[in-house]
């Protein structure tokens, strides 16, 4: 009998109760009084509640109200923990049972929590507030469920998610599965699994179900490849009445191997829906041939069918090779010659070709114009001869399977054991299936013949098939019965003893194109020579910025040795450390922006250091009025910072403006796109280094015909005998100098150290030896193999030559550096010869001082306060100081020009050459340099 319809029956409380350890709470339950069978009795958590005054339950006896109503008292004096649950009141009549329940939760008296949360998945975005322990928290869903959602729902639950927090204060699971999918595709695949499939509406759904799987490229949920296995399967047990269904389903299957790896990876995991696809299609034949359809072949973009009906008396042998149409560009080229299909254009589908017999199959040889074979096998003669069976054999049904990878054979467990050894290995060729329906074959007698094409010559190869019972039925390769029996370039063959899904097995590292993960490294070389040249440069630039008022070499020429040495600093840093970033898609752009930027900065800065030479090479003193000593204001340095630091900062801008993705965009290293960089980087380049041969070629005919005025010294320690203006010899304590302060046009700021020759070569040699190791980074991460090994060796040497020459042109062999190291050393202090420092800020009518055996900065202070009766002694205590009296007689004082030039041997003549012969450190900054 079924539950009786009672006029009353309440329970009070009737919604759920939270309480706190220790607290009284008392129920009441009322009912129809239909006769003396009718009784009360209290459940909680489904077991029977007996009186027990130790725990605090008391149950009151029942009473009867005017033989209407039965009415009994639940109450609970001292509430526990184990409180927690439905308390239920059961009314029992001879016509049947019914009950009330009412949820009671229990807190402590230290009552704990569980955080807020947030939460995001494939339902959408739940934000779980703070709540207390032994709580059942809801959500509403974001969007209304299906008419045909979970049965036994009611419409209030079907709008909620719910999730509890346990008694510790931690949250569970939540159940989300009564709000929709957030991602399109998924809610619509999950339509299909919700609709019914019959005969006549299989064929429409699986076409249907096609269009939505040819966007499997952008399947973003595990739930996606579930659905699709899903309908597969249903699809599956109506092909032997559609026979149309056969090219759908294998379409739908060749298109789920677009999907990313670890998302099938984990609908295997989950639900083994990997398997259950490949299980389908081994299935087709059995369903589809008969006695009306003898054979049946179907093709596609990832997976080739082929299946017969064999009479094994008649049964001489079959060879099958799997191929497809190349890519043939002008003239007959090949665009994918020997690629082995990884860039698969969508007219190139795999396709089958069987023959009877056993004739010659060669991959490397096929016969088909403008087609690459993939795989082929061949199955002996004796395939039927061993049967497992004595009985007579029927038609046999031959199915062939190709597929175009191995991403359908996902393997999830600890194979350590098996083929891949726990996934060092990976299937590295198509993966090839033989099966046979309606006849037993056992052990072959002979063994299967494989070959099957890879992309390049990977380590470690191993023949396996996949075994779809071990690791807990989730499928694993095994080797077991197969062994390899040939290699040719980009080719393997192997044998095996039983029908199964056969492939190739090599390491990942031997298939840098098609393996590459997150980060690959480079040749050994390329890191330690670029930290060979890294450190040389920031030697070179702390060296400068740290003695920059010791070192005599002029402002223009700081500044760009030290931009010039940063910027390679930057490109070879940034190239060694992130070119092969591929896997992470912002680092990777962020690393092709960083290397276009300083690869054209650091051209640039050359470009901009040859004009300067150019310029000095080519300079001529301005004439002036007699008496006028007038210097034009030096140019600021802003402009050649807007030149070599402002245009790359323009040209990478609008690269990325334009379109981020010109960045990597699918490239195997961090770089400019092919198109892209032809405009943004090439062109660029080929004007930069146009401009910059322009200036070496003038200032190096400037220099052969015309030599510059002689600004410079070879030893600037060892000053040549001075030319006087006026006779006369200035003495002092040390000893006799002779002096002469005159002034004029001055040169050109030039390099205390090196002429202008030196300084030319030293410039077209770093910039030849920056072009070359440029030129063999590109060349060594984007050729393969032995070619890859050349470059990565000529970019390592090239680094170390650059390093080494910056290092030692600018560092070992200036004089001044070397002093500016040691300076702290005494006894290589004490072994120079005494220098002597001249205050340019005094005219020498004035009466000049010479500071002898001090630093400029020591004499500058003296110079400045000998005016104070204290500067004597505030400067001797530095170095040794000496007034010189100059008379107007001793001293000419007329401006005098920079000496002509003479053609011949590049010497000044005429009598107007003076020089000091006071040359010591100096601060270059605000020194006015005289001409030489």
């Amino acid at each position: 009998a079924g539950a009786p319809e009672l006029h009353t029956h309440h329970l009070i409380p009737s919604l759920r109760q939270v309480v706190f350890q220790g607290d009284r709470l008392p129920f009441q339950c009322t009912a129809t009084y239909l006769d003396n069978s009718t009784q009360i009795r209290w459940y909680h958590n489904r077991e029977p509640v007996e009186e027990d005054e130790r725990m605090g339950v008391i149950v009151e006896e029942s009473l009867i109200h005017d033989c209407t109503f039965i009415t009994s008292e639940l109450i609970l004096s001292n509430i526990h923990v184990s409180a927690n649950g439905e308390w239920e009141c059961a009314v029992s009549t001879s016509q049947g049972n019914v009950s009330k329940k009412v949820e009671i939760v229990v807190l402590e008296t230290s009552a704990s929590y569980c955080p807020a949360e947030r939460v995001t998945n494939n339902r959408g975005d739940f934000r779980w507030p703070r709540t207390l322990a032994g709580i059942t928290a809801y959500q509403p869903c974001l969007q209304y469920p299906f008419a045909a959602g979970p049965a036994g729902a009611g419409s209030a639950m079907e709008k909620q998610a719910w999730r509890r927090c346990d008694r510790a204060g931690r949250w569970e699971e939540g159940d989300y599965s009564h709000c929709l999918y957030t991602n399109d595709i998924t809610r619509v695949l999950y339509t299909f699994v919700l609709m019914p499939i019959n005969a006549s509406n299989a064929l429409t759904l699986a076409h249907q179900l096609r269009v939505y799987t040819a966007e499997a490229a952008n399947f973003s949920d595990m739930v996606d490849v579930l659905y699709v296995a899903q309908m597969i399967e249903k699809f599956i047990g109506y092909v032997d009445q559609i026979k149309q269904l056969t090219d759908v389903i294998v379409e739908m299957a060749s298109n789920i191997m677009l999907v990313d790896d670890h998302i099938l990876w984990m609908s295997q995991k989950e639900e083994k829906a990997c398997t259950s696809i490949v299980r389908s299609l081994e299935k087709i034949a059995a369903h589809t041939l008969g006695s009306n359809s003898q054979h049946m072949a179907v093709n596609s973009r990832n997976i080739a069918f082929e299946a017969y009906v064999v009479k094994p008396e008649s049964y001489v042998g079959l060879s099958c090779v799997a191929f497809q149409r190349r890519d043939v560009g002008p003239g007959g080229r090949p665009l994918q010659a020997e690629r082995g299909g990884s860039e698969v254009l969508p007219d190139q589908q795999l396709r089958l070709r069987c023959t009877t017999g056993r004739p010659n199959v060669s991959l490397t040889s096929f016969h088909i114009k403008n087609s690459i074979a993939l795989a082929s096998i061949q199955l002996p003669p004796s395939l039927f001869a061993s049967p497992v069976s004595a009985a007579p054999l029927a038609d046999c049904k031959l199915q062939l399977l190709v597929f175009r990878n191995g991403k359908l054979f996902c393997s999830t467990g600890n194979s350590s054991r098996l083929a891949d050894d726990g996934k060092r290995r990976s299937v590295a060729t198509p993966v090839i299936y033989a099966g046979t329906y309606g006849c037993g074959v056992g052990n072959l007698s002979e063994p299967v013949a494989v070959s099957l094409r890879h992309p390049g010559e990977g380590a470690d190869p191993v023949a396996a098939y996949w075994n779809f019972e071990v690791l807990g039925g989730m499928g694993g390769w095994s080797a077991e019965g197969c062994q390899l029996a040939a290699r040719e370039p980009n080719v393997t063959s192997l044998h095996c003893r039983h029908l199964s899904n056969v492939a190739v097995l090599m390491e990942l590292s031997g298939f840098p194109s098609e393996a590459r993960g997150a980060v690959e490294v480079l040749h050994p070389a390329m890191y330690t020579c670029t930290a060979v040249l890294l450190l040389c440069l920031f030697t070179t630039i702390i060296t400068y910025i740290i003695n920059h008022g010791t070192i005599l070499i002029p402002r223009k020429g700081w500044h760009m040795l030290l931009n010039l040495c940063f910027h390679i600093a930057m490109t070879a840093a940034v190239f060694a450390g992130g070119i092969t970033l591929t896997g992470y898609l912002i680092v990777c752009q962020a690393v092709g922006i960083i290397l276009h930027y300083s690869s054209l900065s650091t051209l640039l800065w050359m470009a901009v250091k040859a004009r300067v030479l150019y310029k000095e090479v080519t300079w001529k003193a301005p004439r002036q009025p007699d008496g006028d000593a007038s210097q034009a204001a030096p140019r600021p340095m802003l402009r050649f910072y807007l030149i070599a630091g402002g245009i790359p900062l323009i040209i990478c801008g609008i690269t990325a403006a334009v379109n981020i993705h010109n960045y990597h965009d699918n490239n195997p290293y961090c770089w400019l796109v092919w198109r892209p960089s032809l405009g943004a980087f090439y062109v660029p380049v080929a004007f930069i280094l146009l401009i910059t041969w322009i200036y070496f070629l003038c200032a190096g005919l400037s220099l052969q015909c015309r030599p510059s005025c002689r600004k410079d010294v070879s030893e600037p320690l060892e000053p040549p005998p001075p030319r006087l203006g006026g006779a006369g010899d200035l003495l002092t304590d040390s000893g006799s100098i002779s002096v002469t302060l005159n002034s004029g046009p001055p040169c050109p700021e030039a390099d205390g150290v090196y002429s202008l020759r030196v300084q030319f070569w030293a410039l077209v040699a770093t910039h030849a030896l920056y072009v070359a190791l440029w030129t063999f980074g590109a060349m060594a991460v984007s050729q393969r193999w032995y070619l890859n090994i050349v470059f990565s060796c000529l970019y390592g040497i090239t680094a170390v030559v650059l390093g080494l020459f910056i290092f030692i042109h600018h560092c070992v062999r200036r004089r001044d550096v070397l002093n500016s190291w040691f300076s702290c050393c005494p006894s290589y202090r004490n072994a120079l010869p005494m220098q002597a420092y001249v205050h340019p800020g005094l005219a020498p009518e004035d009466g000049s001082q010479v500071f002898i055996g001090c630093d400029p900065e020591a004499a500058h202070s003296g110079a400045s306060s000998s005016s104070s009766p204290s500067s004597a002694g505030s400067a001797g205590g530095r170095c040794k100081l000496t007034n010189l009296q100059v008379a107007q007689s001793q001293v000419d004082t007329r401006p005098t020009p920079c000496p002509e030039l003479d053609a011949t041997d590049g010497r000044a003549t005429g009598t107007g050459r003076h020089a000091s012969n006071l040359h010591g450190r100096r601060n270059h900054r605000g020194r006015t340099k005289q001409c030489r």
